[in-house]
């Protein structure tokens, strides 16, 4: 009983270098996890994104920077290899959030776009970085919706935008099959703008301590589909069937909490030892 009592009283410290150890093991030992459930709101997503027509085009907003790529990247990598996959032509924004997100999203796209053999200014186009108002997107967004063409009059390269084959198609947001917005957690006049006045369907993509803001829209149908965090990244890699990102880094990530369960049962079981130890002692 004594010894069981001493499981309350572990320091810490020892606590969060188990749990480092476990965390280590994955990247030292090539462990993967079967894909499991998949959430309805990953689902949702890559269904929409996957009936999109020959003749449409989907928008992507990658907004994030290496204050949020733990889990947008993955998400990021995840539905463009499945837009190379289907062969689906795709414009690149970053609207009003980190100027930074251009550069982000181009050292991840370029490679698969190449390896797809994409050709530049027909089956993809990234615009760059438009700058916002901190809190309140809803103009931009607006604008964006309703000219495309005005918000953006040239891509990252300086072409103008008339001049790329691929932007014939899409003149305003609004005449995309969907918009998909990465970031730490996409601003709500994308759904009341976007959505509510101009039908776009969006599939969101945010960090997973963001994600309980968002079910509401979800429920409402405002809100096509999420990607919630490297899970959500993951469970989008299992329906495309290619293992990326969000399946490497789900390993690690199961093998912490296990820590964390692991720790609090071990302590639970010290806090009843000690106590009945007290109590037999009294």
């Amino acid at each position: 009983m004594r010894l069981l009592a001493r499981l309350h009283r572990i320091d810490r410290r020892w606590l969060y270098v188990a749990t480092l150890v476990l965390m280590l093991v994955p990247f030292i030992l090539p462990l993967t996890l079967p894909a499991g459930h998949v959430a309805r709101t990953t689902r949702a997503a890559f269904e929409l994104i996957d009936s999109c027509p020959p003749d449409k085009v989907v928008i992507i907003d990658s907004s994030w920077d290496a204050g949020s790529q733990a889990e947008n990247r993955a998400q990021l990598e995840a539905v463009v290899a499945h837009l190379c996959r289907r062969r689906i032509k795709f414009v690149v924004t970053s609207l009003g959030v980190t100027a930074l997100g251009p550069d982000f999203a181009r050292d991840i796209i370029r490679p698969l776009a190449e390896r797809a053999g994409y050709e530049y200014g027909r089956d993809w186009v990234q615009l760059g970085f438009v700058q916002g108002v901190a809190g309140a997107l809803g103009p931009l967004i607006d604008r964006f919706c309703r000219d495309l063409w005005g918000l953006y009059p040239r891509d990252v390269h300086n072409t103008p935008v008339e001049e790329l084959p691929l932007m014939q198609a899409v003149r305003r947001g609004a005449d995309a099959h969907a918009f998909c917005c990465f970031t730490y957690a996409p601003a709500y006049e994308w759904i009341s703008f976007a959505n509510a006045q101009y039908g776009l369907r969006l599939v969101f993509g945010c960090m997973t301590i963001m994600c309980p803001a968002y079910y509401p829209y979800i429920d409402s149908g405002q809100l096509a589909g999420m990607l919630v965090g490297n899970v959500g990244a993951a469970e989008y890699e299992a329906l495309n069937g290619v293992a990326g990102r969000g399946t490497r880094l789900g390993v690690p990530a199961a093998f912490g909490n296990c820590a964390i369960i692991i720790a609090a049962v071990l302590g639970n079981i010290g806090l009843w030892a000690e106590r009945r130890g007290r109590r037999a002692a009294a």
